[in-house]
């Protein structure tokens, strides 16, 4: 899962980021918080939802058995979503997407602000020695 979540992620944040510095260039660096911060928690949110149905199988393959969940025949992503389609349907992949997008969302936003804010400071601090 956090394979593709980071695939998700990076490409989110970098294209996010090109496109918002594109919207009005002249003011990018004064901006240059906001675009971080906005372009973070669009790839936060994105990455989130797309790895839905992942988190979802994760879950399901750590709670088995347990408080009467299914136990699966194997660890196979593929037979965990063959049988939360057949005894549920596709919407139960999609369980949990909105607070999933809520925490990733803020947190990726804070994530990549500070990455870049520190950057900024040691290379404007590096520029002056």
């Amino acid at each position: 899962m956090n394979a593709p979540y980071s695939a998700v992620h990076f490409t989110t944040y970098e294209t996010a980021k090109r496109g918002l510095m594109e919207i009005s260039p002249e003011s990018a660096s004064e901006e240059r918080l906001v675009v971080h911060a906005t372009a973070g928690a669009a790839a936060g949110g994105l990455a989130a939802a797309i790895t839905t149905p992942l988190d979802v199988v994760k879950t399901q393959l750590q709670c088995q058995g347990v408080c009467g969940c299914d136990r699966y025949s194997s660890s196979s992503i593929n037979e965990v979503i063959r049988a939360i389609l057949r005894c549920d349907g596709y919407a139960v992949l999609m369980r949990g997407w909105k607070p999933r997008m809520l925490f990733h969302a803020p947190a990726a936003a804070i994530c990549w602000l500070t990455y870049e804010a520190m950057k900024s400071f040691f290379e404007k601090l590096n520029d002056h020695e």
